[in-house]
Formats: structure tokens, sequence, C-alpha cells
């Protein structure tokens, strides 16, 4: 299947065996010292754990060929998935106060990284750069560095970390300017915090998609608002039980809000943190939701319609997508027939 990825973090996307290597050519010492021990380590155990694993994670990169290679593994393992096209969420603010690098060196990494992917894999992406909830002052500077990144592929403004202790009302006036400056918003909301901090994310933040936004199950009204304005959810189920959202899959609303309406996409979040790439979590669908084909492909063509790509080039993508599932069914049809 074809499919759209807008919900994922590059610094946890990368392959624990990539870590390792470039923690030893970097002089970066690491608690553990084989792949199979830091993959136990990537696992999800709380909350702090998790943002101390992605502090080490950026500590381990530390030159422009750095980001160029975990910029071309992502888009390698786009390709082995079918991702045609992500936006993908970096902490940018994060790499320059630990690593000394200029945002511009780092983002010159990336970006030919990016570019290796598109000639040799046919993946293409767009950068979210997220502001840190937890580091408030850094939200000044990561606007000022997506809106000079508009050219070399900046798509958005993201807001992540812990919804409790730093609301959206921290970072409104900096939301209000990059709106004012047409560039999107696409905060987290409604994952760690409940339907409240959703209500004060549309209030204040003006968002053009919510990162997850699945605890808006717990307000009918909220639901009907999101349904009436279509307004996209980047769902991560599995992020959403290892983070301890919700204890099962079971017990995750995706099925209601899908059944209520809601524009939904399904996405990563964190692939090798949580054990589940883009394939795992359409396989979740069917697994644990019951989706159909006819379902797993608008999940697919939701992806597109979600996405911030121009309106020319959703129209081009929709009708490819829309062709290979044809394809697709046709020859499921063919394999049955003949069996």
């Amino acid at each position: 299947m074809p499919k759209v990825e807008l919900h994922v973090h590059l610094e946890g996307a990368i392959r624990p065996a990539t870590l390792l290597a470039l923690a030893q050519r970097n002089g970066r010492g690491l608690p553990i010292e084989d792949e199979a021990g830091l993959i136990a380590l990537y696992r999800f155990r709380d909350f702090p754990h998790f943002e101390e694993m992605y502090g080490t994670i950026i500590g381990c990169l530390n030159t422009p060929a750095d980001y160029e290679l975990i910029a071309y593994e992502f888009g390698r393992d786009c390709a082995g998935q079918n991702v045609r096209y992500a936006e993908v969420t970096f902490t940018i603010a994060s790499h320059v106060r630990r690593n000394g690098l200029p945002w511009q060196t780092v983002l010159a990494g990336l970006n030919t990284g990016r570019a290796a992917a598109r000639r040799d894999f046919g993946v293409d992406w767009g950068w979210v750069f997220d502001i840190d909830r937890n580091r408030p002052e850094t939200q000044e500077q990561v606007l000022e560095i997506a809106l000079a990144a508009r050219e070399c592929g900046a798509v958005a403004l993201g807001l992540a970390g812990d919804e409790g202790r730093y609301p959206a009302s921290v970072v409104a006036e900096t939301f209000r300017r990059a709106r004012k400056a047409g560039l999107p918003r696409v905060p987290h909301a409604g994952e760690l915090g409940g339907p409240e901090r959703i209500w004060e994310t549309l209030r204040l933040l003006d968002p053009d998609r919510l990162g997850h936004g699945v605890r808006s199950i717990e307000d009918g009204t909220l639901v009907a608002y999101l349904q009436e304005r279509q307004l996209p959810l980047e769902v991560c189920p599995t992020s959403n039980i290892r983070l301890g959202v919700y204890p099962s899959y079971a017990a995750h609303p995706l099925r209601r809000l899908w059944d209520a309406g809601l524009l939904l996409t399904v996405n990563s979040d964190d692939p090798p943190m949580f054990g589940a790439d883009l394939v795992h979590e359409y396989a979740v669908l069917v697994d644990h939701f019951g989706f159909t084909a006819d379902e797993l492909e608008r999940v697919s063509l939701n992806g597109i319609r979600a996405s911030l790509l121009p309106a020319p080039a959703k129209a081009r993508m929709e009708t490819e997508f829309r062709a290979e599932f044809a394809s697709l069914r046709q020859a499921l049809t063919e394999d049955n027939y003949s069996r």
C-alpha cells in the first residue's frame, strides 16, 4: 500500500545500529555497547527515560555528515514501507544548543541526506521544526529558523513535550506570529493532557492539525467540533499504548473516533523506541480495530488530504494512490479467483 506519514520524529527514528556507530565515531559513550542492548534501552519505560534517550541521541550527532546519514536512512526506511511522502518533526534548537552547530549547518546536512533519498528511493518529506515545551525559552529561535528555512524544506511549526507543565498559553504569541507569517502550525495536544488541553490549543494556537488529539473522545462536544471542521488528527496508536495513555489497543478510542467521522491519519511517532513502524500501525488497524481494505485506503488518502503539500501536488499524489489501490484490488481479486 502507498502511504503518507505525518507524525514521526527524526531523532526517534534513528536505527539503534546507526546510533551505536555515530557514538563510536564521535567518541560519545553509551550505557550499552551492543545493538541488542541498545534496542532494549530504546524501549520506552517512562517519560523521563524517554526524554533522557532523546538527549543521548542528540549528543551523538556532531557533524553535517551525521545529519546527512540519519536523513538518508530515514528515506530508505520510508521506501521499505512504501511511504511516499512524510512530514518529519525535528527539534532543531536542541541540536544547536547541545552540539554548538549553526542551524544552517545542521539543516544543510539533513537536506543533503534528504536529496539523496529522493534521488535513490523516490521518497520526499518536509520538515516540522518543533518547540520543546520543556524549553520555552527556545520558542522564538525555533520560529525564526522555521520561517527562514521555508525555502529549504520547512513546512510547519510544531510543539511537543509536557502539556501539563507547559500549556499552550506559554507559546501563544509565537504561534500567533507564525500564523501571521503564513506558516502552518501542528502542535501536539490531547495525548498526556485531556480535552481541556485540546480546547486550549484550538483557541490559542489555531492549529492546522493536531498531534495525537485522541483524548478528545472524553468530550462529546469536542468530538463534534473536530468532526464538523474536519481538523486532522495525527493518531499514533502504539505510541499511545507505550506512553501509558491507554492500557491496550482494546481501550484505545481510534475506532470510535473513526466511526464518529473525524479525519484521522495513522502514524508511528518514534518507531525504534516503540517497536512500531508505519506498516505495523496499518496492521494494528486490521488486527485490533477491524479496518477493512476500503478503510485502509481512506486512511492512506487522509494522509495526503491532511498534508501540507500544495494543492496540485496533493491532487497528483491522490491520483497515483487511487490507481495503485485499484491495481492492488485487481491483483487480490485475481489471486482469490485462482485459488
